[in-house]
């Protein structure tokens, strides 16, 4: 396996797959058999590596998309110019939304499978606060990069603080954004509202969940993402826009509001619905976590992914 960081479920893979192997991209290929690799995307680096390694060990070979960043805009072209190559070089191709699917067959690549790539531990993720005890707190959590669309949250402030005293909108994450979208929130003059936490562990960040009123989340593409289903599994209303499984799994006024405009007045309208709420918010968190529960409890969707690649290596054999 191929990637910027192991699979968060590698472990469990492991029970599934036998040995597995992690790779960062940066060595050569090895002179061994594997009987399947797997690229985490399809760039320069990690996707051209993956290939080589495939061909070198005649594996087969998967290419993962995990995010809709291939029409965006957002790779430089000598990475747009590999994924082409890789993509259509691949023997198989995973999508992890139906959205991202649509996307790359659009490009002409063939062999594409939709496997979501979200898998929430349900007894980690819980809900602990109900939200009659919960004040107005906004919370979005990501890494602070322009992908994460984050100023379209920060933009909406002003009116939210002006209808909600003792608002607190609290961003959990970092990344070269973060002075950008620090000072965007002092010319807004909501810098005493907006709070930067950094990167939290796992047990704070369900704190943050299980505090907020409402979590947001403002990205251009996304394969999940994560944070929004994280939320849901805690109970916590969302306001999301319309990118990666959000729209694929969940129902605008269901379970959480769905943007598809990057307007900060209607983001700032469904935040606020929630916000005076606390029925409308108990009511939704419930239907979300049963969605997550249902579809994407963390041992049940592992098992999804890991028997789909042993099919696929059963047939190629």
């Amino acid at each position: 396996m191929v990637g910027r960081r192991p699979s968060i479920a590698i472990d469990e893979l492991r029970r599934y797959w036998g040995e597995v192997e992690v790779s960062d991209g940066l060595h050569l290929p090895r002179a061994r058999r594997y009987d399947l690799v797997v690229a985490q995307e399809p760039t320069l680096r990690i996707g051209l590596p993956a290939l080589m390694q495939a061909k070198l060990s005649g594996a087969t070979m998967i290419c993962e998309v995990h995010g809709n960043y291939l029409e965006g805009g957002f790779l430089p072209l000598k990475d747009l110019l590999a994924a082409r190559f890789v993509l259509r070089q691949s023997q198989f191709v995973r999508a992890v939304s139906r959205q991202i699917a649509s996307s790359l067959k659009r490009m002409g690549v063939r062999n594409v499978m939709v496997i979501p790539s979200v898998y929430i531990k349900l007894d980690l993720f819980r809900p602990l606060n109900p939200h009659s005890s919960r004040r107005p707190i906004v919370l979005s959590a990501s890494r602070l990069v322009p992908e994460k669309g984050l100023e379209l949250l920060i933009e909406a402030v002003p009116v939210l603080a002006r209808d909600f005293p003792g608002l607190e909108v609290r961003i959990v994450g970092d990344g070269p954004e973060r002075r950008p979208l620090k000072s965007l929130a002092d010319r807004l003059g909501v810098g005493s509202v907006v709070r930067f936490y950094g990167w939290v562990g796992q047990d704070e960040l369900v704190r943050h969940y299980n505090e907020a009123a409402v979590f947001v989340c403002t990205s251009h593409y996304e394969g999940g993402p994560r944070t929004v289903f994280e939320a849901a599994a805690c109970q916590t209303p969302f306001v999301s826009t319309a990118v990666g499984l959000v729209p694929e799994v969940f129902t605008h006024g269901r379970e959480g509001f769905i943007v598809r405009e990057r307007d900060p007045v209607k983001i700032a309208e469904y935040i606020s619905a929630l916000l005076g709420d606390p029925e409308l918010r108990e009511e939704m968190g419930e239907r979300g976590r049963e969605v997550v529960a249902r579809e994407f409890e963390w041992e049940k969707a592992v098992r999804r992914y890991a028997e789909a690649y042993l099919k696929i290596c059963s047939s190629r054999r």
